[in-house]
């Protein structure tokens, strides 16, 4: 069901109470270039091609990659200005990772207009969960889907050290991406070779609760015809809550090959070793967002056992094919294989209270064995070309992806919790789904394996015509998509579109409207039988964009109304499920990034939306919104730097995130069954700072040696990010991460 992603073990209890495809993508981009016809690039600088390394007019210590924040490569699958896309895109650069210290994806999202950002807080880092428009939002990198375990935990995840930038493609993207989300998608990009004889860069960090990071990044030329690059990272921290660490050690690389002076060839692989991922964990709904007679909880709570463990092991390969036929016509092919293993063994609070004086709650035990195996391709060919005084982008493409998960899974008993004085060491987390507490070990009867296969091939073709100032893009594509779990199999057929108008005035003013249509397959089963058919999406967005002439000023300003249907629906009394669900969500939203006078620079971003169930199999769902999205955010951060005096190459910035009450469900509170209502989170506003110094400025012979100072939850406010409330049984919460501090020195040469 699409009403919010939670923790499939959670749920269950309370309602218990190969490479070698690698090698076929390839042969298939050499048979389409052997065919001679014209194709694209999809890069305004060709992967193979990029522009050089240098560090910024601020001094960071960046290796600079490929892109920026004025152009956008995922809305259009090409290169094209943000100011002339009709369509809703943020850009998070490599400099502002390195510039806010960033160290996951959840927390580059923080000043993205739209996002509800970190819902599961400071205990769940090892994900990246966050709403989009109010929607979960699928993420690709280097334009291929990162695909996620149809049933369990076996989720790749990206380290920051392999960004060269982040775009946010904001309401429905199936026309180019197949099934989607009606939010959006998160589009990031790897670092590539540049054209640079010898560059590199390396930094090490600590901090708050013992962070770690040490990162590593070097380059450049073999030869004319090759050039490499290759960095990694070790980092890790303990977290916020009692006994719980986290630790990661990844290492990845590129080659470039310029096979002739029109076709390049780049493979990149990633190694990604997570020994510990930290507290998958919450809080009681009673004592965080609900009153306690025991008071709060402590934000350091931790509902498991030290004996708990989550690891995770992570491969993939990638290529990226191009090749110029001139007359700006090109051809852009890629394909990745990936690979991502899982073990899980824990005990876990269920937000049932287990005794009268609301102190002790009860727990249960699971754990499980995952495997995730996918691969992806997609081969696109473009080139423009003029009918009349209209010019053509023409982008035609054709791809593929599959995906097979296997997840072993047991569920079993647990001692119970004092929230309030917790003792830990009383039990050993199950060492494997075999010896799960409560069950026999060795009954693999009692053990539950999902063996699930997503497949989708899709057509897809893009025109954009421009006559004057005047921009129509129309797109569109068809999809097969189908899903066999166990003895269930569903094949869906569906077609989508987008069509954006947008008209750029000769001093930059560019309003713009634009219709899109999205589509998700479900696997959920029908009380009249069979497997659901997908959910469908549709948005209407009308917007601004404002870009003077030679500016590095951009403003964009967008009203959006989002439909979800079909929806599977669950009935409170029977449990079967309908397809009769629908969500819609409707907000405004706008972001600006400006330079200012005196070395000022400014970035913000503001949403307001509303999210709302308005069809449900239960009635107490109709009329509240989706589980963990937020009525909307403000982010502003404002820097300064100085360029001249005794204080050059010194950087100051003050941020401050506020979030709008999140969404946590239906509950009573009284436990009564007689008292149910909806609940939100309360609001939360935060203020970071920032310091960076450029060594250079205090003697010639540093030259490349910076240093850095972030503080984020600067006044150490206490905050929910979000709960999850089931009605009849359970409520959780979690807390935000409280006040960090982390100081980085940094070397460029």
């Amino acid at each position: 069901m699409q009403r919010d992603k939670v923790d499939k073990d959670k749920i269950m209890h309370a309602r218990l109470r190969g490479f070698g495809k690698i090698g076929a993508g390839l042969m298939l981009s050499a048979s389409l270039l052997a065919l001679g016809a014209p194709a694209r690039a999809a890069e305004s600088s060709d992967a193979a091609s990029p522009e050089s390394a240098s560090g910024d007019s601020e001094g960071q210590i960046v290796v600079r990659g490929l892109h920026d924040d004025m152009e956008s490569l995922a809305a259009t699958k090409s290169p094209l200005p943000i100011a002339e896309t009709p369509q809703s895109i943020s850009v998070v650069t490599a400099d502002d990772i390195a510039r806010l210290g960033l160290a996951n994806l959840n927390q580059s999202l923080r000043y993205v207009a739209g996002i509800t950002p970190e819902t599961r807080g400071a205990s769940a880092e090892v994900y990246d969960q966050f709403k989009l428009r109010g929607f979960d939002a699928p993420v690709y990198l280097d334009g291929l889907k990162q695909f996620a375990s149809a049933s369990g935990y076996a989720s790749p995840q990206v380290d920051m050290s392999r960004l060269d930038s982040i775009e946010v493609v904001k309401g429905p993207a199936s026309a180019l991406y197949g099934q989607s989300s009606p939010g959006g998608l998160v589009a990031m990009s790897s670092k590539l070779p540049l054209d640079e004889a010898f560059y590199g860069a390396a930094s090490a960090t600590y901090g708050s609760y013992n962070l770690y990071r040490v990162d590593a990044d070097v380059g450049g030329k073999l030869s004319d015809a090759v050039s490499v690059r290759l960095y990694g990272s070790a980092n890790g921290a303990d977290t916020q809550q009692y006994y719980g660490s986290r630790a990661r050690q990844t290492l990845s690389g590129a080659v470039t090959f310029k096979i002739d002076p029109a076709t390049t060839l780049t493979v990149l692989g990633a190694w990604s070793h997570d020994p510990k991922n930290g507290n998958y964990s919450g809080a009681p709904g009673y004592g965080t967002l609900f009153d306690n007679p025991n008071g709060k909880i402590d934000t350091r709570y931790a509902d498991g056992e030290p004996s708990n463990y989550f690891r995770r092991n992570q491969e993939a390969g990638t290529y990226i094919l191009t090749h110029d036929f001139g007359a700006s016509w090109h051809f852009r092919a890629s394909g990745r294989y990936q690979h991502v293993d899982t073990d899980l063994g824990a005990i876990y609070e269920t937000g049932v209270p287990a005794d009268a004086a609301m102190a002790q709650f009860a727990r249960a035990s699971y754990a499980t064995h995952e495997t995730l195996d996918n691969w992806t391709f997609d081969h696109q060919l473009s080139g423009t070309f003029t009918t009349g005084p209209v010019r053509h982008a023409l982008l035609v493409g054709v791809d593929y992806q599959t995906a097979h998960s296997f997840e072993a899974a047991a569920f079993g008993t647990a001692q119970p919790i004092n929230a309030y004085d917790p003792v830990y060491g009383t039990q050993q987390a199950p060492t494997s789904p075999y010896t799960v507490p409560g069950y026999t070990p060795g009954a693999y009867a009692d053990v539950t394996t999902y063996n699930i296969r997503q497949h989708q091939t899709g057509i897809y073709a893009q025109d954009t015509m421009s006559w004057g100032g005047l921009r129509l893009m129309l797109s569109g594509r068809h999809d097969w998509a189908s899903i066999r779990s166990g003895t269930d199999s569903q094949t869906d057929r569906k077609f989508t579109g987008r069509a954006g108008l947008l008209y750029k005035t000769s001093f930059g003013l560019a309003p713009y409207v634009s219709y899109a249509t999205s589509f998700e397959p479900q696997s959920a089963r029908l009380a009249t039988g069979g497997l659901a058919r997908p959910s469908l999406g549709k948005q209407v967005e009308v917007g601004a964009k404002f870009q003077p002439n030679g500016s590095a000023i951009l403003v964009t300003a967008a009203w959006f109304h989002i439909e979800q249907t079909g929806v599977v629906t669950t009935n409170p009394v029977t449990f079967l499920s309908s397809q009769s669900g629908k969500y819609r969500s409707e907000g405004f939203e706008i972001e600006a990034r400006a330079p200012l006078p005196y070395g000022f620079a400014l970035r913000a971003a503001y949403s307001h939306q509303r999210v709302r169930d308005v069809a449900d199999d239960d009635a107490r769902y109709v009329g509240g919104g989706l589980i963990g999205a937020g009525d909307g955010n403000l982010a502003v951060n404002l820097d300064w730097t100085a360029r001249s005096g005794p204080l050059k190459g010194l950087n100051l910035g003050a941020g401050l995130r506020h979030v709008d009450g999140v969404y946590g469900g239906v509950f009573d509170q009284t436990l009564t069954g007689n008292a149910y209502r909806q609940y939100y989170t309360p609001s939360y506003t935060l203020i970071d700072a920032m310091a960076h110094y450029d060594l250079a400025n205090l003697d010639p012979r540093l030259q490349g040696l910076n240093l850095a100072l972030n503080v984020t939850n600067l006044f150490n406010k206490k905050y929910l990010t979000s709960c999850y409330l089931y009605p009849a049984y359970s409520a959780w919460c979690w807390y935000g991460q409280r006040r960090t501090i982390q100081g980085t020195i940094s070397f460029r040469w």
